[in-house]
């Protein structure tokens, strides 16, 4: 569970930004950046998005979207292949990060909690304090927050791919290996969707 005073430890306002899709076969890598609300209660289930059931996850997710500030950034299976997992991480973190920005108009943010151990180079832009947390969804509630709504965004795109591209089970895998993901794809070829330089596209195609 996350330590609900750990953000206390830094300079407010406070966003946590974490990303989701990372090892996903298919479609975007979704990055989530999120400003919570300290004058109301927190989720008291908050936690890590990994950790929660997809009913827990979605109804924090709506207790979210009443109280917090959040923005979303994603880059498409493309851009992964174009410019590698990592930079395209970094670029959905960095559309996240202005789609908030444009939401919470003259707030100026004082730190980014950012979870992991690698630091996007474009924050260096934006001229705020950064804090790299390893495991940080696990530990702070604004990376969990984050997370989640991450998550969940993502989510909902992938159950309505799966109406689009049947027999991958995009509803329950989202995008991830599983064998039935891989049988499908040996028998019917990737789609739009998929990401061709990872395995086991690359390996296949």
């Amino acid at each position: 569970m996350v330590d609900l005073n750990f953000d206390k430890n830094f300079m407010s306002p406070i966003v946590g930004i974490d990303e989701v899709g990372r090892g996903s076969w298919a479609g975007p890598v979704t990055a989530g950046a999120c400003l919570l609300n300290y004058r109301k209660p927190l989720p008291q289930k908050l936690n890590d998005s990994k950790k929660l059931s997809s009913k827990i996850r979605f109804e924090i997710f709506e207790q979210l979207k009443q109280d917090t500030f959040f923005g979303i950034g994603e880059s498409s299976n493309k851009e992964i292949d174009n410019f590698g997992i990592q930079k395209a991480t970094f670029k959905a973190m960095e559309r996240a990060l202005i789609n908030l920005r444009k939401k919470i108009g003259e707030v100026k943010i004082s730190t980014l909690l950012i979870d992991g151990n690698q630091k996007p180079s474009f924050l260096d832009k934006f001229g705020i304090d950064i804090k790299l947390i390893i495991k940080g969804d696990t530990i702070s509630p604004s990376i969990a927050a984050a997370s989640i709504i991450a998550k969940c965004i993502r989510d909902l795109y992938m159950l309505k791919m799966d109406t689009v591209y049947g027999g991958y089970g995009f509803g329950t895998n989202m995008g991830y290996g599983t064998k039935l993901h891989k049988n499908k794809l040996f028998l019917s070829g990737p789609t739009q969707l998929h990401r061709m330089t990872f395995s086991p596209m690359k390996k296949i195609y």
